[in-house]
């Protein structure tokens, strides 16, 4: 997984609205359909900072991400960034991320199933031991 992560700086501090409105708009669709996409974040990182954070499996969808922005960018947003980004990329080396929507649905679920197979391991136990000539407590009391 690679990452590239653009810090654009607004020409107009107070702009920085319009700037990630527009930029929403264009070019998160842009991402998403580029090779290899998994995540893309826009922040407003405050003093007329806008950063934008494209995660890609690989190192060609992060450089090619960085091309598309800075197309999109260059057609669309010249007049109010100063000139081009800072851009940082490089490999994930390190990942860690919460389970949510369908992934916890499914460890849910899981459970449950889980609970299932215990009960059903239970029965197999009791039967084993009386297949074993061990019968159940009951029988053997009686005896």
């Amino acid at each position: 997984m690679y990452v590239a992560i653009r810090r654009y700086v607004a020409v107009d501090p107070g702009s920085v609205d319009e700037l990630l409105q527009q930029a929403e708009e264009g070019v998160v669709p842009i991402m998403k359909d580029a090779p290899g996409f998994q995540a893309y974040y826009l922040l407003n990182t405050g003093g007329g900072t806008v950063t934008s954070v494209s995660v890609f499996e690989d190192q060609a969808g992060a450089e090619e991400s960085n091309r598309l922005a800075a197309d999109w960018v260059g057609e669309n947003l010249a007049a109010m960034v100063q000139g081009p980004p800072e851009i940082t990329a490089g490999e994930v080396r390190a990942h860690a991320a919460a389970p949510s929507g369908p992934v916890g649905a499914v460890t849910d679920s899981v459970g449950g199933v889980t609970d299932t197979v215990g009960g059903a391991t239970g029965t197999v136990t009791d039967t084993a031991g009386g297949l074993l000539g061990g019968g159940n407590r009951e029988e053997q009391n009686k005896g």
